[in-house]
């Protein structure tokens, strides 16, 4: 009986003990329900505003962007349809070393662009191109005559290219702008309004040149030597124009230029 009792009372002390290590499971549980709660809320939190921080960022750039006076340009070329480069009275040397320097003024008349697509999704317009006409006035097809140049025409057909470079981490940036002959190796980089140009001359011509300065990006056809050009071809200048000139200039000549137009 007495080994009974004892066997009886060891049984309680054992369940005494399991309940206690229960309860205490239970409380470390509940306590720490709050703090595993708090964790995940705090850490939903910062995924959050990590999300917020991001779009507000792309939102920011996208802005900055738009700001861009280079990408208000190029957004307004192609829904405008042209874009005009006027060059005035800006130094060109001819390779001719009997030659002085002459001053040189034109006329790039970009026509409708072609728009790459938008693979980055950011609703601007990265690299575009274009047909170009490039007139040039009377007085300085006389200047290029007495120059040596040949080759030159009162109009001449080109292709304008541009791709934006994206600079830091915010809107900034510029696009690299080339112009090109289509038959020769006459090229033209413009960078904002500054540019270069120089162009080789094949055998037996003297129309090799180095120019650089500063020209003026506008689509206001009110700018009077581009009111001179619309009184030269007899039309407004819009981009249906634009692309008939190119079109009349380009059978004319079947190549990057025509036959000389002096004006005495």
């Amino acid at each position: 009986q007495t080994t009974s009792s004892h066997h009886i009372i060891i049984t309680m002390k054992l369940f005494t003990i399991a309940a206690a290590v229960l309860l205490r499971c239970i409380h470390s549980s509940e306590a720490a329900a709050p703090k595993l709660r708090a964790n995940m809320m705090g850490a939903s939190s910062e995924v959050e505003d990590e999300v917020a921080e991001s779009k507000k960022n792309e939102r920011t750039t996208a802005a900055a962007e738009v700001a861009n006076p280079c990408r208000k340009r190029i957004s307004q070329y192609v829904s405008g349809g042209q874009m005009f480069f006027i060059i005035a009275d800006q130094t060109k040397v001819y390779e001719d070393p009997s030659t002085d320097p002459l001053s040189y003024t034109s006329i790039y008349w970009m026509c409708q662009p072609t728009v790459a697509p938008d693979l980055n999704g950011d609703g601007m317009y990265d690299s575009v191109a274009s047909r170009v006409n490039i007139y040039l006035p009377p007085t300085t097809l006389k200047a290029a005559d007495n120059a040596g140049a040949t080759g030159a025409g009162k109009f001449t057909t080109h292709g304008y290219t541009a791709s934006w470079v994206k600079q830091g981490d915010g809107g900034g940036g510029y696009y690299n702008e080339h112009v090109v002959d289509f038959g020769d190796t006459t090229v033209w980089q413009i960078n904002g309004k500054e540019f270069i140009g120089y162009e080789t001359s094949p055998r037996g011509t003297t129309g090799g040149l180095v120019i650089s300065g500063e020209g003026l990006w506008t689509m206001d056809t009110s700018n009077p030597l581009l009111q001179e050009l619309a009184k030269e071809i007899g039309k407004d200048l819009t981009a249906e124009t634009c692309a008939e000139r190119y079109a009349e200039t380009w059978k004319e000549s079947h190549s990057s230029s025509i036959q000389i137009e002096v004006e005495e």
